[in-house]
């Protein structure tokens, strides 16, 4: 980001207004921005120069959404994915390797104990008994 001069008109790139002070402005994505306008274009949190954000389609976009966009969701603790992860199930739910666990005794899956789904909850076989 980098200080602007007014020497041409400019245009925020969020509010589509005159930016009339250049000491008021951010300059990212390729385009000016009001520093209050200068937002996260998918949860609109105010970034700030020293926020880390991505550029995505010329929009800026804060880490935290750009990592939900572009990550999956643990389908047990809804948490988002960030590592290895397993695929449960006959539906393949996308599953941390540590929320993997059996719904009746807690213990985690192996290859040896077998498991089954119901109603997106596992279970090892010789729980459901």
């Amino acid at each position: 980001m980098t200080e602007v001069s007014l020497s041409v008109s400019h245009y925020c790139g969020y509010c589509h207004n005159p930016i009339t002070n250049a000491k008021t402005c951010v300059q990212a994505c390729g385009t000016t921005f009001h520093k209050e306008c200068f937002v996260c274009q998918s949860c609109h949190v105010r970034l700030f120069s020293f926020s880390k954000f991505i550029e995505d389609k010329g929009k800026p976009i804060c880490a935290t959404c750009h990592a939900n966009k572009n990550n999956p969701t643990c389908f047990i603790c809804k948490k988002l994915i960030e590592g290895n992860y397993t695929l449960a199930g006959p539906q393949e739910f996308k599953v941390h390797d540590h929320c993997f666990k059996c719904n009746g005794c807690g213990l985690s899956f192996t290859s040896e104990t077998g498991f089954t789904e119901d109603e997106g909850k596992f279970w090892h076989l010789s729980c459901l008994r």
